[in-house]
């Protein structure tokens, strides 16, 4: 079966005058039908964000290399046009909710003009039609209609980020990706916004691709996880099994950072700083923080080794348990 979105050997580096920041370097992932939910985990600087950029197309001037393979019901959207990117697949086949989203809107213009302003502009609906669709997405995101007639600064974070997430669903996409959407939230309207996007999968199949540095709520939402870190992905799975048996030291460091509410165990850190991607350590990107690092870690590139089931880790600990190494 085709996947909905496969992702092969994706890069995306920065030009800067130390040289190329490695930021996207290779990543490969899937999400293998609609109603899928993959999450991407990683601390700062692990090419999240970088990544989900390089999937819109949304890039800066300062590109060095951007390659690779994404494909959509097996179409390569890298081979398209970036005029026929913009009009086929942006916001139409994938959109997005950028990190810090509640920031983005205009302040001088109602949330109606912003919601709408898509659709009118690509879609050539008449006015009428696209405020009617903006008040229905507006109300699927739990907010009232008339909030369509008010302006930003009257609006809470929560219903901001409502706002924004009514506008990427304005052009009916298969997939969204989701940038730490409830990063600068408060408990309370975190979990509501989580409610909401558990509802869209439901409801509506929704694909998603869910950004995020706290794997803890990434469990609450999510069918697979990636582990990204240095711009690489480490470790790949369904949820139960990266949760309950991680297999790269990196993933079990962020799973023992969680604070557990019956658990006298203290969270733990991890120790060291995320590496220079201008210029990242040799061999395993991991290996200078990690507990466990031996020989090969330091000069070879550790492959992709099975763990069993759907599971996959970078880590030459899977390949001395194979009799590697």
């Amino acid at each position: 079966m085709t996947p909905l979105l496969d992702v092969r050997d994706l890069r995306l580096h920065y030009e800067t005058p130390r040289g190329p920041v490695r930021a996207v370097d290779g990543v490969s992932f899937e999400i293998g039908s609609p109603g899928e939910v993959v999450g991407i985990v990683g601390e700062s600087g692990s090419g999240k964000t970088s990544m989900a950029n390089a999937l819109m197309r949304i890039l800066p001037r300062n590109v060095a290399r951007y390659d690779g393979e994404v494909l959509y019901d097996g179409e390569d959207l890298m081979a398209l046009t970036d005029e026929r990117f913009r009009k086929e697949v942006r916001w139409r086949t994938m959109a997005m909710v950028f990190q810090g989203a509640m920031s983005s809107l205009n302040p001088v213009l109602n949330v109606g003009r912003q919601v709408t302003e898509r659709v009118l502009v690509e879609s050539g609906a008449s006015k009428r039609e696209a405020y009617r669709k903006a008040e229905e997405l507006l109300e699927l995101v739990g907010l009232p209609r008339d909030i369509i007639k008010r302006y930003p600064h009257e609006l809470s974070g929560g219903m901001k980020q409502r706002v924004v997430l009514a506008m990427a669903l304005m052009m009916d996409p298969r997939i969204l990706i989701l940038d730490e959407p409830t990063s600068a939230l408060d408990v309370s309207v975190q979990a509501q916004v989580m409610n909401l996007l558990k509802q869209l999968k439901r409801e509506r199949g929704m694909a998603m691709l869910f950004i995020t540095h706290d794997i803890a709520l990434a469990s609450d939402l999510c069918d697979r996880v990636v582990v990204a870190y240095g711009g690489e992905h480490v470790e790949s799975g369904t949820l139960a099994e990266v949760l309950t048996a991680p297999k790269h030291p990196y993933t079990q460091k962020l799973i023992a950072s969680i604070p557990r509410l019956h658990d006298p165990a203290q969270p733990e850190f991890i120790p060291g700083r995320p590496p220079d991607l201008v210029d990242p350590p040799s061999g395993c990107r991991f290996h200078p923080r990690c507990d466990f690092a031996f020989e090969p870690c330091d000069s070879d590139v550790p492959p992709w080794f099975e763990a069993g089931g759907a599971q996959h880790a970078r880590c030459w600990l899977l390949g001395q348990s194979k009799g590697r190494g």
